[in-house]
C-alpha cells in the first residue's frame, strides 16, 4: 500500500525509519508479534479451510446464541483474516508494519498495543451497530483493518506531514489518513442508504479511525488516570499489608504473654489466614 520517508514535525525516527529517503524500518516489538499472532491464525484457517471464522468472527448472530462467545469475539475477529487470498492479510500486515512501527517508537510498546487493540474494539462495534442497522445479523466481520485504520489514523495525527508513497505518488501522511477515512465514511452512508456493503466492512474502518482521533486528543488524560488509579491501588495494597504486618507482631507479642490459649478465635483465624496467603 504504502512506503513512507519524514519531514518530521517533532518525531524523531530511530534507525531504519530513515529520513528524507526510502528504508524500511527496524520491526518492533509490538508489532511483530501482532504479525506473528496473525499468521498464525491465518496458517490454522488455511489448513481447517475457513473454519475458525464461525468461531473467533464478529456477528450480531453469535451474540444470540453465544453471548459470551461474542464478547470474546470483540477482540478475536481482528486476528482473523479470509483463507481464500492473502492480499486480505498482505494489506493489513504491510500497514501494520510501516506505520504501526513508527506509532511504537512514539509511545512505546504497551500503549500502541492498547491503542491497535482497542481501534479493534471500536471497529468491532461499529460493524455491529452496521450490521445491525442493515439487518444482517448473521454476517461476519473478520480482519485487523479497523485496528490499522486506527493506527495509521494517529500517526497521521501525530506526524501529519511525513511523507509516504500512496500508489505512485508522494503524498503528505495526513492526506492518506483523510482520503481513507473520507471512503469509508462515505461508503458507509451510501450503504446504509440501500447500497450493498460488499464485502468490506468499512464500518469497522471507520470506528478504527473515530478511537484514533479520541485517543490522540485525550489520550494522555486517559493515560494520566490510568496512572493515578494504579497508584492509588499500589498506596491501598501497601497499606493494607503494613497493617496485616502491624496485626501480626501484635498476636505475637501476645502469644509470648498468654500462650495460645488467650487469643481469641477471630485472631486464630487471622493468624491461619496468614500462615496460608503469606505477607
Amino acid at each position: 500500500m504504502s512506503r513512507y520517508s519524514f519531514e518530521s514535525d517533532g518525531y524523531q525516527p530511530q534507525e531504519g525509519h530513515g529520513r528524507g529517503g526510502l528504508m524500511f524500518p527496524q520491526l518492533t516489538p509490538g508489532v511483530k508479534w501482532l504479525m506473528i499472532a496473525c499468521g498464525a491464525v491465518q496458517l490454522v484457517q488455511f489448513i481447517t479451510e475457513g473454519a475458525l471464522s464461525s468461531w473467533l468472527g464478529l456477528s450480531i448472530q453469535n451474540f444470540g446464541t453465544f453471548p459470551l462467545l461474542g464478547l470474546v469475539n470483540i477482540a478475536t475477529y481482528q486476528f482473523v483474516h479470509s483463507y481464500v487470498s492473502l492480499g486480505h492479510i498482505l494489506m493489513n500486515m504491510l500497514v501494520l508494519y510501516f506505520f504501526g512501527t513508527m506509532v511504537e517508537e512514539m509511545i512505546g510498546t504497551r500503549r500502541f498495543l492498547w491503542l491497535y487493540l482497542l481501534s479493534g474494539v471500536a471497529g468491532g462495534l461499529f460493524w455491529l451497530v452496521f450490521s445491525g442497522t442493515m439487518g444482517i445479523p448473521e454476517v461476519e466481520v473478520v480482519g485487523a483493518s479497523g485496528c490499522c485504520y486506527g493506527v495509521l489514523t494517529y500517526a497521521a495525527c501525530r506526524n501529519p506531514n511525513s511523507r509516504v508513497i500512496f500508489v505512485i505518488v508522494f503524498i503528505r501522511l495526513w492526506w492518506l489518513a483523510a482520503i481513507l477515512g473520507v471512503i469509508a465514511l462515505y461508503n458507509v452512508g451510501t450503504q446504509l442508504r440501500g447500497g450493498f456493503p460488499g464485502g468490506v466492512a468499512d464500518s469497522a474502518h471507520l470506528g478504527g479511525v473515530l478511537y484514533a482521533l479520541v485517543y490522540w486528543r485525550f489520550g494522555d488524560r486517559f493515560s494520566g488516570v490510568g496512572e493515578r488509579l494504579a497508584a492509588r491501588a499500589s498506596e491501598r495494597g501497601r497499606r493494607q499489608r503494613a497493617a496485616r504486618a502491624q496485626e501480626l507482631d501484635r498476636l505475637l507479642a501476645k502469644i509470648n504473654d498468654v500462650g495460645m490459649t488467650g487469643l481469641t478465635d477471630s485472631e486464630r483465624k487471622f493468624l491461619k489466614k496468614y500462615s496460608q496467603q503469606g505477607d
